[in-house]
């Protein structure tokens, strides 16, 4: 049991470490837009075109990686590895086909797509957002059919090589701007997101030369396809619901000020990077960990990995989320404070990130508790939830619009998350019992504590130390509250005697 727990651990470790490279690359490939482009009209036309290709990227993500994963890990458990290969390449074709038909969907749709989802863009917003949306969605079966990779490395357990696709995006957006962007304006950035989606499969598909074999045409039994479908339909909200969220905001954010969609979009795209490194390592590992327990019919263990990740995602995301929201005008600054972009953008964007960020452990958990249910293949309960979470949050972006702004966008998206967390939890309760969440809360109040003096010793480093402009005082202010805080939340958890946080030290 100890080694299979430092196993998880050391892959753990070595996915989050190629994820934080990706995101500081993704991190770099922000600062440089923002810097060339500001909150200009540009760039929000940039990342609302973006929101408009990511949306089926992001449905064919949430169904495939829902799906493949355990319907292949239980095609290649119970039966073969030669079925599980016919199974995957049946799959990988069926997804292909369907991103072809999507894209010529969105080519001819995109201008009446942009005038229904972004209505307070003029005409010329209009037109360019389209614009930059065609060229995008040339390359989206490209991406899917990386999605379809990804997910076949993760259920063979090479979880490093499917976190790889993050490098030709950053490498290519970055590339655009700096050496195109003068010439070919906003559209630079576009064609780089092209040639990013491109390169992604030639990445990933050698890695699977020794471990697939890929059938362009292979026969397998109809009824795994339909159960695919099946499981795949619910799956296409459940996982991407923060996402389909943040593009409601998007949409009504689009008759605010100028400048609005690009404060929530810099903002969001921090939240994604703490995602990133904090949730998506684990949840990545534990999901085909516990994908394969429940194929060999140990559903005990499946909870019992369940329960581990749950408190191992709140005792590290906690206290960097207090951190975040104390200091997020100097995240914002460090992140975002350059060329075009001002001390008065600073203002404007801080307080939606403070919102955004507040949400980040609701927008994890939810995430990993969707995973439990995908694992024992029921779809259509997070589904209903993500359902109620959408509901949500649209009605309290009404309500918060008019008294907060951006910010209330942001904010109603964490609330309608925290929401749907409850709502998981009375799920997962009710279709499998007790699972240890009782035994749990005693540890969950410790790192609550922990966190909460996290919280109060990086607010008083805030009032103490001097306001700081420019990035080298900037980031000197950051470490420091955040060295400080980080040693009162270790210490109080240590002395709390956090079970998670112990084993980490290796001690008793």
């Amino acid at each position: 049991m100890y080694l299979k727990r430092k196993k998880i651990l050391q892959s753990t470790m070595l996915v989050t470490l190629v994820i934080i490279l990706s995101k500081a690359l993704g991190f770099g490939r922000d600062m440089v837009t923002t810097a060339y482009f500001g909150r200009s009209a540009a760039n929000d036309a940039y990342v609302s075109a973006y929101s408009l290709f990511y949306l089926p990227v992001l449905l064919f993500n949430s169904c495939i990686s829902a799906t493949l994963i355990p319907l292949y890990t239980e095609e290649r458990e119970q039966r073969s590895l030669a079925h599980s290969n016919h199974f995957a390449s049946n799959a990988i074709n069926l997804f292909a086909l369907a991103a072809l038909v999507v894209s010529a969907l969105m080519l001819v749709l995109a201008e009446p797509l942009v005038r229904l989802v972004y209505n307070g863009f003029d005409e010329e917003g209009v037109r360019l957002t389209a614009q930059l949306t065609r060229i995008m969605v040339l390359a989206l079966v490209f991406n899917v059919t990386s999605i379809s990779v990804s997910s076949l490395l993760n259920a063979m357990e090479k979880y490093i090589a499917a976190q790889l696709t993050g490098f030709p995006l950053s490498v290519c957006v970055i590339g655009a701007a700096v050496f195109f962007s003068g010439r070919y304006g906003v559209a630079a950035l576009a064609w780089g997101v092209f040639a990013a989606n491109v390169l992604q499969p030639a990445v990933l598909v050698p890695l699977l030369r020794r471990s697939f074999r890929y059938y362009p045409v292979a026969h397998s039994p109809l009824v795994r396809f339909h159960r695919l479908m099946v499981l795949a339909l619910p799956a296409l909200l459940s996982m991407g619901v923060s996402e389909l969220n943040h593009m409601i905001d998007n949409m009504l954010a689009s008759g605010l000020p100028e400048g609005t969609l690009t404060s929530l979009t810099s903002s969001y795209r921090l939240v994604t990077f703490l995602q990133g490194v904090l949730v998506v390592p684990l949840t990545t590992i534990m999901f085909s960990k516990m994908s394969r327990r429940v194929a060999e019919n140990d559903l005990r263990g499946a909870l019992r990995m369940t329960r581990r990740g749950l408190l191992m995602l709140a005792m590290v995301v906690l206290p960097i989320v207090a951190i975040g929201a104390v200091l997020s005008e100097d995240v914002i600054k460090f992140a975002y404070m350059r060329g075009a972009f001002t001390l008065e953008d600073v203002w404007a964007t801080s307080g939606v990130l403070a919102c955004y960020v507040v949400g980040v452990p609701a927008f994890g958990l939810r995430d990993y508790l969707s995973r439990m249910f995908h694992a024992v293949k029921d779809t259509k309960k997070p589904f209903y939830v993500s359902c109620v979470v959408v509901a949500l949050n649209v009605v309290l972006n009404l309500i918060l619009r008019e008294l907060m702004g951006a910010s209330g966008l942001a904010l109603a998206t964490s609330i309608s998350s925290y929401i749907g967390v409850a709502i998981m939890f009375a799920l997962l309760r009710g279709k499998f019992g007790r699972f240890g969440t009782r035994r749990s809360l005693g540890e969950m109040g410790k790192i609550f504590a922990a966190t909460a003096v996290c919280a109060l010793v990086c607010w008083g480093m805030d009032a103490w130390l001097p306001e700081a402009v420019g990035t080298l005082r900037v980031t000197l202010r950051l470490a420091a509250c955040t060295l400080v805080s980080g040693t009162a939340y270790l210490a109080c958890g240590l002395a709390l005697r956090v079970r998670a946080l112990r084993q980490v030290f290796g001690l008793k």
